[in-house]
Order: structure tokens, then C-alpha cells, then sequence
């Protein structure tokens, strides 16, 4: 119950302040909206590429994908092979 009256204090103080108006001399060029536009779109893009980047694991998290193992191709094999034979000679 103590918590609620706390919240509730702030929530009535945070109300009361945003009827409070008072005038303010303050410019906000072009340049700077700018930049604030330019910071959350690159905001949006990081997410965006972190988001692409974890997909599978994401999805694999939540259980909607199963655990793929990538095929070993020949080409990779014989590469292999190789590798171990030069080394033994």
C-alpha cells in the first residue's frame, strides 16, 4: 500500500509540472533536428542489422526452428585431406 502512494505521488507531480508552462527562449536550428533525426534512424538501423544478424538464434531461442547442422561439402573435405597429407611429409 506504501508503494502505491509513492507512485501515485509522482504520477501527480509529473501532471501537475506538465500544466506548469512557463515561456522559454530557446532556438532549435534545422542542423540540430537534423542530427536528432539522423541519430534515431541510426538508432533504428543498428537494430535493424542486430536483429538480422541474431535472427536464427532468436528464433532457435523461442523454439520455432530446430538445430541445423551445415553439410561439410567435398570440396571443404578434400581440402582437408590434403592439409593433413603435406603436413605429414
Amino acid at each position: 500500500m506504501h508503494r502505491a502512494r509513492i507512485t501515485f505521488f509522482w504520477i501527480a507531480v509529473a501532471a501537475l509540472l506538465a500544466f506548469v508552462s512557463m515561456p522559454v527562449h530557446a532556438y532549435i536550428d534545422p542542423g540540430t533536428g537534423s542530427a536528432i533525426l539522423q541519430g534515431i534512424l541510426a538508432a533504428l538501423a543498428a537494430i535493424a542489422l542486430t536483429a538480422k544478424l541474431y535472427w536464427h538464434r532468436l528464433l532457435r531461442l523461442l523454439g520455432l526452428r530446430k538445430r541445423t547442422e551445415e553439410p561439410v561439402s567435398d570440396a571443404t573435405q578434400e581440402q582437408g585431406e590434403h592439409a593433413e597429407e603435406s603436413r605429414n611429409d
